[in-house]
């Protein structure tokens, strides 16, 4: 986490130095360069773990010795509203987006979603990821994905 805060650290001190005029624009070009390259890769990295860690899961979900854990399935008999979230986003790192929306229609978010988080947390530090958590726009979205998800859910289960 050391080393995060030393790479934002250094990038408010290139700003600043371009602010007074002391850092040409060459280097500070190069500089910001250097860091979003920096960033661009880890992502990259994160993204191709990702695709190969999906190649490679087995996804045997319609064979004899498939079982599920979700305790909601079985006290209800029923699919619970996050049914099918796992393997969906399983299917879109393997890339494929038509078998994902099968699965669970919220797969696709899903993926989006904890790439930015993942990257965000990544890049800042740990009171402002608790402060992100805490913020209103994070619970109002929160709220509003959960309502979205069991609205879907009451659609599939009882008017289908």
């Amino acid at each position: 986490m050391r080393n995060m805060q030393d790479r934002q650290l250094s990038l408010l001190n290139l700003f600043s130095q371009k602010e007074t005029g002391s850092m040409p624009d060459s280097v500070f070009s190069r500089s910001i360069l250097f860091i979003l390259t920096k960033n661009a890769i880890f992502l990259t990295f994160l993204l191709v773990t990702c695709v190969l860690i999906a190649k490679n899961f087995p996804l045997d979900t319609e064979s004899e010795y498939w079982f599920t854990v979700c305790w909601w399935k079985h006290l209800t008999g029923w699919d619970c509203p996050g049914c099918g979230l796992s393997r969906a986003v399983i299917c879109f790192f393997r890339g494929d987006l038509s078998r994902s929306w099968e699965y669970h229609p919220y797969g696709i978010p899903v993926s989006f979603l904890g790439i930015f988080l993942f990257g965000l947390r990544w890049n800042i530090s740990k009171s402002e990821w608790k402060k992100f958590l805490n913020g209103k726009n994070f619970g109002i979205f929160s709220w509003v994905f959960l309502l979205g998800l069991f609205v879907w859910y009451f659609q599939k289960q009882f008017l289908n």
